[in-house]
């Protein structure tokens, strides 16, 4: 295939501006791959933060890191992987373009097995990213039972994940009742919601060994979430922070401290993270990780900037946002023939909820 000179991108231009351009085409070095984008996502916890401006993305920038896609080229020092091979990674930025080249050496690279589809394929880097949480932490004595706080994209994988991993015990909190439902039904034992939860309710539940925050900026009034989960651990327990508040993270350190807990972040090591990431990927093929509940909506990438800042309005709508390069996809902000639960055509806008699933 003959490599394209000119492509469009969904480029950062500066924090809080966003705009579709036209840009030249990557070229890949040696130890870089060049992936032909079909399908990407949003990420929920992200992206958000990225767009207002963070201090490890200066601007400008191609806006986005969850895509998948297949390699047309490989360069000369590239091992394990070639022209043809459809595949997914955690993690490089630059992927809402039609073309991103990938670092396989700096990055855990996979070929995407066939059981997961193309709409499917792209989730496989929050897949990979939320099971870093748990990847050094397999059950055993002591650390059976697990907490997660906050029950978007990245929670609901990794209570699914570590159902696989046989943990015995899996609770989810979280504010929004479909989030809370549809954890259910993917392998919670027990949902709550924290605007609920009271120092007292907390001290009468049964205690986890481990819980994970992953939420984003605490909304809530009164005591920081962070702390109540603090207290939902039993004492000498394993704190995970996992997500990425704008505002950072409140919480007790008299809690923390008196109740001997221990908080550490997810792997980062890259070794680590290709070996466990291997088996989360067997893990999404043989059913064990499902991501098609996570989808609820299905657009043209042309519609990202509207689809995106929905997001930032109202986070609730929408789980997993499946972009495509499609010809013939819609310019932004227009209305389009949309396919809603698999079948009813009809036309509408974007926000229709955490059950919608919508495709342009």
């Amino acid at each position: 295939m003959k490599r394209p000179e000119r492509m469009k991108a969904w480029v950062l231009v500066e924090p809080e501006r966003l705009e579709l351009l036209e840009v030249d085409v990557p070229v890949p070095r040696a130890d870089q791959v060049l992936v032909k984008i079909d399908r990407a996502c949003i990420c929920n916890g992200s992206d958000p933060g990225i767009y207002h401006g963070h201090e490890a993305y200066p601007t400008p920038l191609i806006f986005g890191h969850e895509a998948s896609g297949r390699i047309v080229e490989a360069g000369e020092a590239v091992r394990g992987f070639a022209a043809g091979d459809r595949v997914c990674w955690w993690f490089e930025a630059g992927a809402f373009a039609e073309y991103q080249t990938v670092t396989p050496g700096n990055v855990a690279m996979f070929c995407v097995p066939e059981e997961i589809t193309r709409d499917q394929a792209p989730v496989m880097e929050l897949v990979l990213a939320s099971c870093r949480a748990l990847m050094d932490r397999p059950p055993k004595e002591g650390r059976r039972r697990l907490t997660v706080c906050g029950l978007g994209p990245s929670g609901l994988v990794l209570i699914q994940y570590a159902r696989a991993l046989g943990y015995e015990r899996v609770t989810g909190w979280d504010l929004y009742e479909s989030r809370r439902k549809l954890a259910l039904s993917l392998g919670a034992d027990a949902v709550c919601d924290p605007r609920e939860l009271t120092e007292k309710s907390v001290a009468e539940m049964e205690e986890a060994d481990v819980g994970v925050l992953m939420m984003g900026d605490d909304v809530l009034d009164g005591e920081p979430t962070a702390t109540l989960l603090m207290r939902a651990v039993r004492p000498g327990g394993e704190i995970i922070s996992y997500g990425h508040p704008e505002k950072g993270c409140r919480f007790s350190p008299y809690v923390f401290q008196s109740r001997n807990l221990r908080m550490a972040g997810p792997v980062n090591d890259m070794e680590t993270i290709r070996k466990k990431g291997a088996e989360a990927v067997r893990m999404a093929a043989d059913g064990r990780i499902l991501i098609e509940p996570l989808i609820t909506h299905r657009i043209g990438f042309l519609r990202l900037k509207e689809a995106f800042l929905h997001l930032l309005e109202r986070p609730e709508d929408q789980i997993k946002v499946i972009l495509r390069w499609e010809e013939g996809a819609q310019a932004p902000g227009t209305e389009g023939k949309i396919e809603r639960n698999g079948g009813k055509n009809g036309t509408g806008n974007f926000g229709t909820g955490a059950g919608g699933n919508d495709v342009l």
